[in-house]
């Protein structure tokens, strides 16, 4: 290569044409073939300009001209060649380096999102991968149908407690592989939604069979213990389905309606492995949802009102109390059954605001009428989620006192259970509610088990009791004989008994029959506002409001019978239902009831 360059430069300095550019290529040439050390071209240069006409014989002052500019160019070709060499090496390697820090952020970011749409104990899809998984299949499948199967591991918290999170991790990840192969095997999407809950997706589904069959074979693959690390864990599980078509869906309606019925399974009694969702049901949860959120705010908006119905006493057919009902009419909802609103502020821990919110007002209400020693008695239910407070008595004697009303005014109706705490606490609670003056009556659904050493004056019968009191049904006979037993059992007892949901003339005449004290249902009066319960209550110097067997309270000065007022229902025999022959004996006199207020008066029934 020297050689070569050498002649080169000879041609270009003897030549008839001189060509400086031929040295310019020469430096580049030295580059080319890595001669780039700066003392190889001090030292080419040195000899070129010293000794390289000298050896070559050449002289004149045109030659040494040439050779000058030569040297020049060659020496400007290096240069740039060497600098251009280096700026593509730069290049090069900023390149290289840009090429691996692409890939290993492309790397980053595969490990981000694998990370993001998935479970990092058991590598399955989270719920976001799960959400983009539905997405996809209602964006493509509009016109099939999709299953979501919910499933929960049952005792996991309690297994994490035990073992520690270890064990519980473990175990995760060993249902997982039981998962993920019945998964496969019936070509289904698994998603890991964390801690103990797995979700199986169905696409092109019949109908809900499919999911439940699904269902089926992982509850089975479940039920026998697994062994982790030297335990044997027994974990079972519930499932939430959700079947339907694909059109019109949205993956948080599918999940969320899943979810809903996971939760129907875990809470329902008896508690069943899997629940399907319903639409009507969740009607019914959005409504309790709905009355959760509005109850606080009705208590303390005065949307709880009572209504009054008369406890009427079968000797003398007189009013001898007046039981209050709690009636709710919500803004949007209209009237709610007591019976659920009640069980809901059970359920929110509401039970002792709102039972002494409705005591304050029912004995407000009540203080209106003690105009005469002859006053109904108010009745009204203490639940015994409020006998177990410890400033029960405290609220009750509040009331009283708040309100004017002479304690033996007041009748609490307890529950059964309340007598059969096996602790001394209700006990001790009933005795100082007793010794305040008030009365207590028990809503018995059973014998006199605890009732003799209790403060108690009233049995309340258990409704169902009446269901067998009717001539035509073959029960009459043995119903008549258990209740004729009951109230003799209660009356030897020295109790009053109350009968409640009387609804016809059957029951009312067989009650009276058997000796029952007072009674009170739809068939003798309906419940009624407090402005009508105070004009039934409050005594007239005329002649009392009048029974009409063929009309009811008709011709009296409530007028002819409403929802808000009074009725007193008849039969089209020509006695007055509440005026019956009453054949209890003497002795078997009312216990514990406030002196009675007539609404015969001297006028009976034709």
């Amino acid at each position: 290569m020297l050689q070569t360059l050498a002649g080169q430069l000879h041609v270009a300095v003897t030549g008839p044409v001189p060509d400086p550019r031929i040295g310019f290529r020469a430096g580049a040439a030295l580059v080319r073939n890595a001669m780039t050390d700066p003392q190889v071209m001090t030292a080419s240069m040195r000899i070129l300009s010293q000794q390289f006409l000298t050896d070559l014989k050449i002289t004149g002052p045109v030659p040494a001209a040439r050779l000058t500019a030569l040297i020049e160019q060659l020496a400007l070709g290096f240069t740039t060649a060497l600098r251009d060499q280096v700026r593509e090496a730069a290049e090069g390697v900023g390149r290289d380096e840009r090429e691996a820090w692409r890939a290993h952020q492309e790397q980053l970011q595969h490990q981000i999102r694998h990370a993001l749409l998935h479970d990092p104990l058991t590598s399955l899809p989270n719920r976001a991968a799960l959400t983009a998984y539905l997405d996809t299949v209602i964006a493509g499948k509009p016109a099939t149908r999709i299953g979501v199967c919910l499933l929960n591991l049952q005792r996991f918290a309690a297994i994490n407690d035990t073992y520690g999170t270890g064990i519980a991790d473990l175990l995760l990840q060993d249902v997982a592989r039981c998962l993920r192969g019945l998964a496969t095997e019936r070509e289904h999407y698994l998603a890991h939604l964390g801690a103990d809950t797995f979700a199986l997706v169905a696409e092109d589904t019949t109908g809900p069979d499919d999911v439940i069959k699904t269902a089926d074979a992982v509850l089975r693959l479940l039920r026998h213990p697994r062994r982790v690390d030297g335990h044997d864990l027994a974990v079972t599980a519930k499932a939430g389905i959700v079947e339907r078509p694909v059109n019109g869906n949205h993956p948080h309606d599918l999940l969320r309606a899943a979810a809903m019925a996971l939760t129907w399974a875990r809470h329902d009694t008896p508690a069943p492995s899997w629940a399907l969702f319903e639409p009507a049901r969740e009607t019914l949860d959005i409504r309790r949802h709905q009355l959760t959120h509005a109850l606080p705010a009705a208590v303390r908006g005065g949307e709880l009102t009572l209504a009054y119905q008369p406890i009427i006493g079968l000797r003398d057919n007189t009013i001898t109390g007046m039981h209050a009902l709690p009636r709710w009419h919500h803004p949007t909802l209209g009237p709610i059954p007591a019976a659920e609103f009640l069980d809901l502020a059970e359920r929110i821990g509401l039970a002792v605001p709102f039972s002494t919110h409705l005591l304050h007002q029912a004995c407000a209400r009540a203080a209106t009428w003690q105009s005469t020693p002859q006053s109904p008695m108010l009745s009204i239910d203490c639940v015994t989620t409020h006998l177990r407070d410890p400033g029960v008595v405290t609220t009750v004697t509040a009331a009283l006192d708040a309100s004017g009303l002479p304690p033996g005014q007041l009748q609490l109706a307890v529950a059964q259970d309340a007598l059969q705490d096996p602790s001394d606490d209700l006990a001790f609670t009933l005795d100082g509610l007793a010794r305040t003056g008030i009365h207590l009556a028990v809503n018995n659904t059973g014998g006199p088990a605890h009732l003799a050493e209790s403060p108690i004056s009233t049995v309340i019968l258990d409704p169902r009791l009446l269901h067998g009191l009717d001539v035509y049904l073959p029960t009459y006979a043995s119903t008549s004989t258990t209740l004729a037993w009951l109230i003799e059992m209660f009356h030897d007892l020295a109790r009053a008994v109350t009968a409640t949901d009387v609804r016809n003339r059957d029951q009312l005449e067989a009650l009276n029959d058997l000796g029952c004290d007072t009674a009170r249902g739809n068939y003798l009066a309906h419940p009624m506002t407090p402005q009508a319960a105070e004009q039934l209550s409050t005594p007239r110097t005329t002649s009392h409001r009048r029974l009409c067997g063929d009309r009811g309270i008709g011709d009296g000065p409530l007028g002819p019978p409403t929802p808000s007022s009074t009725r007193l229902l008849h039969s089209s025999k020509s006695r007055c239902p509440v005026l019956g022959v009453n054949s209890r004996s003497p002795e078997h006199s009312k216990v514990g009831m406030a002196n009675p207020t007539s609404i015969v008066g001297a006028v009976g029934c034709r």
